[in-house]
């Protein structure tokens, strides 16, 4: 399939060619969803659990300036694509009543097997129109790497909205594309492709502005935009260059997880002021959003 790309009405770009539901319902049953061979790592250290419970932290600070919690029930959580359930178990464990739907149930078993009550396992499409449809809201909404996968991101957001309480927030994260520092990689001969368009896995590409563009015209209010450790620094080093050498790419990712859980156990509020600011630059592997309801 091919991987040229144009820029959409909104600003980010997207795949001319775009797979349909089918031919990517099929390609996600064979590398994401069977019980073997899958996406997924067998198993993870104590410093990537830490990791990630520590972007799942820094997430619900940066939202909680936006929303308004009840006093008269306990809050409540949707993790849109929950993966392995780590938000999911993050979330249970603040004894939120916590909801997540995915295409498969293998992540969380594999790695957060106590969540699986919570986990609704099939089309993510069926299984958000069936909870608007039960009359079910929620205060916070997770879409954690979704949005770049999906045929129709405007019409993903819409659907959201409803099952979204007036005071919630949404929280999407997705990848940081086509930013200055990836063209500047490419202009300095660093890299010679933009490895970063991958097809039929990803087929829009964001970034701070055009997200932001996409969520208004959709209805959104954009509260805050931060991103996270800039590990596309280590491209500008050819001794670290994970592109040229995939040898490269896990001592890397060590790499950020070990200055991440630093950065956080330093301060997370500071963390995440000091990744607005990188948002601003257009700086940062991933891009997380907080949106609310417009009035």
């Amino acid at each position: 399939m091919t991987t040229e790309v144009r820029k959409s009405e909104y600003g980010y770009f997207e795949l001319i060619e775009k797979p349909t539901p089918d031919v990517l319902k099929a390609y996600y049953a064979e590398k994401y969803y069977q019980d073997a061979g899958g996406s997924y790592e067998a198993s993870y250290s104590d410093a990537e659990k830490s990791y990630f419970k520590n972007k799942i932290v820094q997430k619900l600070l940066a939202a909680s300036r936006f929303i308004s919690l009840p006093t008269d029930r306990p809050p409540r959580f949707l993790d849109v694509g929950a993966g392995e359930g780590w938000a999911l178990a993050y979330f249970q464990d603040l004894d939120w009543e916590c909801v997540g739907i995915d295409y498969s149930s293998f992540g969380c078993a594999s790695q957060n097997p106590a969540v699986l009550e919570r986990l609704v396992a099939g089309d993510i499409y069926d299984s958000l129109r069936d909870l608007l449809a039960a009359g079910q809201r929620f205060d916070l909404i997770l879409l954690d790497n979704v949005l770049e996968h999906v045929p129709d991101p405007a019409g993903l957001l819409v659907e959201l909205k409803d099952l979204l309480e007036l005071q919630g927030a949404l929280i999407v994260e997705v990848p940081n594309d086509f930013s200055v520092l990836q063209e500047h990689l490419l202009a300095k001969g660093h890299i010679d492709s933009r490895f970063w368009v991958v097809s039929p896995d990803h087929i829009s590409y964001f970034s701070p502005d055009s997200l932001a563009a996409l969520a208004r015209s959709v209805g959104w209010q954009v509260q805050m935009m931060m991103t996270d450790f800039p590990i596309d620094f280590s491209l500008a080093n050819p001794l670290t260059n994970y592109v040229r050498d995939r040898k490269a790419g896990k001592p890397c990712h060590a790499t950020r997880v070990e200055i991440e859980n630093l950065m956080h156990a330093i301060s997370p509020e500071k963390t995440v002021a000091l990744y607005q600011v990188l948002a601003d630059m257009g700086l940062g592997r991933a891009l997380t959003a907080i949106f609310s309801r417009s009035p």
